[in-house]
């Protein structure tokens, strides 16, 4: 057993040294994500933004848990509305995949896959040694963290904080719905291990309802009705994703006891 602790804290102490970027002065880069926007991050740099980029793959354990985490501080930091920037730059797969790790992990932030988006050339570029890595660029150029880990909200927040981010709100922008006119989805539990998931702020448009496992395996897919889906479901933790038009529409993470 003490062999095992040993071997986990040296790990851990493994990953924390290794997983950065070889690079001090950020490299500039265009990308598009898979909802087809560019970026460009020198455009970003030049306008005064800090920018938060998440390398990641789509089949890292490390990368799943800590996707939503990171997406809390792009939430806190008004969700690409104010002077921080927050990106995932994937390697290796496709769109496709790179959507389906967003739904399922929650990464609200846009994502570039590494085979269609660009991605690859980045993380070939920035010498990216492990995944995750949560790295905070200046306007500057400079890179101030290249390895926020682990990376959880409040770490990340620290980081950006520190480098003058400004806090602000995800609905305070002109631009974007207030959270009551925008699409929803409600959890309630009419009985033991019964889940009615129901759509609200719904428009005129086709919706999908999906529900994952936290292992990634759906359990449902369909179209909602304006009473909601029953399923029964055994003990754990889901994720339910509300699409329209190719695109999420809202998302919820909820537990079965």
């Amino acid at each position: 057993m003490r062999l095992l602790l040993h071997l986990f804290v040296f790990l851990i102490a493994a990953h924390s040294l290794s997983a950065q970027v070889a690079v001090e002065t950020a490299p500039d880069f265009t990308v598009k994500d898979v909802d087809g926007n560019q970026h460009h991050l020198y455009d970003y740099l030049d306008d005064g933004k800090l920018v938060v980029i998440d390398f990641f793959t789509t089949n890292c354990g490390p990368c799943q848990t800590y996707a939503s985490e990171v997406s809390a501080s792009y939430e806190y930091f008004g969700c690409n509305y104010s002077d921080v920037i927050y990106l995932g730059i994937n390697w290796g797969s496709d769109n496709d995949l790179v959507r389906q790790f967003d739904s399922v992990w929650g990464a609200y932030y846009p994502s570039v896959s590494g085979l269609q988006g660009g991605g690859n050339a980045v993380v070939d570029i920035y010498q990216v040694q492990s995944y995750p890595t949560v790295i905070l660029i200046a306007p500057d150029r400079s890179i101030l963290n290249n390895h926020i880990w682990p990376p959880e909200a409040v770490n990340i927040n620290a980081e950006v904080l520190a480098a003058g981010g400004s806090p602000m709100s995800c609905t305070v922008n002109a631009g974007l719905l207030q959270p009551e006119t925008r699409e929803r989805l409600q959890v309630f539990y009419p009985d033991e291990r019964v889940v009615q998931i129901v759509p609200a702020g719904l428009k005129d448009k086709v919706y999908r309802l999906a529900v994952y496992g936290m292992d990634g395996r759906r359990v449902f897919e369909g179209f909602p009705t304006a009473s909601g889906q029953s399923l029964q479901l055994a003990g754990g933790m889901y994720v339910a994703i509300l699409t329209a038009d190719g695109r999420r529409a809202a998302f919820t993470k909820f537990i079965v006891r």
